[in-house]
């Protein structure tokens, strides 16, 4: 069975019941849209998900809690939040009207070199510091929202794609260059090894939770992979397997074609009522009672 199903975006309202009653012929391949749609019929938090897109979020008002993989990072005005379709992700929460907006893009609606070299540079930099946040100074703010309410103007009015994509460069431009202003990480050996340990992680989940095969791939031992996850995020390195599994455990039990034990089986898990009894310890429900809460019994 393969990995996590991804959600395209002509199923994304099965991820926060946000309705869209008015998309557009690209909306596969582009969408942006103010963000107090989530005002109004969105259920929090949302079912844990992948997509087949890159996505954005951008606060101007309001808070916005977003967990990434096994990492919550909250959002606040001026931040924008850039994600690549792999990464497992849900949203937590907000706080009071949230304004700002959400946008994505495939990776083919960039098919020219300039956009794609920026998004591989911005997509870089993020897995180098494990953090899709960008705070900005005032004036890259200023700009950055300005391209995003031409963006929307220009989707709404259905000009074509050939002017968002000029915009959407520019934005992509834009979020690079401020990067360049920044200074160069510097990360501890421990920081770096559980860097290293997340990634490994994110792309081994279903074949091994075994911290003696994790340490092995990172050539350490498992006392000093546990030592560096203490020292680094105050976890052991069991905590963070067990998070990371929990969260695609959600996002494959969120899912009506899949039923509790091809969800165990995806995960690596032979015993049912052994995985059943992981996700309790876990999250505090049985899966059957996590699929009723989720309507999906």
């Amino acid at each position: 069975m393969d990995r996590i199903p991804e959600f395209k975006p002509d199923n994304f309202k099965k991820i926060i019941n946000v309705e869209r009653l008015d998309t557009k012929s690209i909306f596969s391949d582009f969408l942006i849209e103010s963000l107090t749609s989530l005002n109004e019929t969105a259920i929090l938090p949302s079912a844990p998900h992948r997509k087949t897109v890159n996505d954005f979020v951008f606060i101007t008002k309001g808070e916005l809690s977003k967990m990434v993989c096994s990492d919550i990072f909250e959002l606040t005005s001026g931040m924008l939040m850039l994600l690549p379709g792999y990464k497992i992700r849900t949203i937590l929460k907000k706080t009071g009207n949230i304004e700002g907006y959400y946008g994505h893009f495939s990776d083919d609606f960039i098919n020219d070199l300039s956009s794609q070299k920026k998004l591989k540079e911005i997509s870089n930099y993020i897995e180098l510091i494990y953090n899709p946040v960008f705070s900005f100074d005032q004036e890259t703010t200023s700009r950055i929202q300005y391209l995003l309410q031409q963006l929307l103007l220009l989707y709404e009015k259905d000009t074509g794609d050939s002017l968002l994509k000029s915009y959407l460069n520019t934005l992509l431009n834009e979020i690079a260059n401020f990067i360049h202003t920044l200074p160069l990480p510097v990360f501890s050996p421990k920081e770096a090894i559980i860097q290293r340990f997340r990634r490994l992680i994110t792309n081994n989940i279903q074949k091994t939770h075994k911290i003696q095969v994790y340490a092995e791939m990172l050539n350490i031992t498992p006392n000093h992979l546990n030592k560096c996850a203490r020292s680094v995020t105050g976890k052991t390195a069991s905590a963070i397997i067990n998070e990371a599994l929990t969260m695609e455990a959600r996002a494959l039990l969120s899912l009506s074609n899949h039923t509790v034990s091809e969800a165990a089986f995806v995960l690596g898990f032979e015993d049912v009522s052994y995985f059943s009894r992981f996700f309790k310890k876990h999250s505090g429900l049985q899966p059957s009672e996590y699929r009723k809460m989720i309507d999906l019994s």
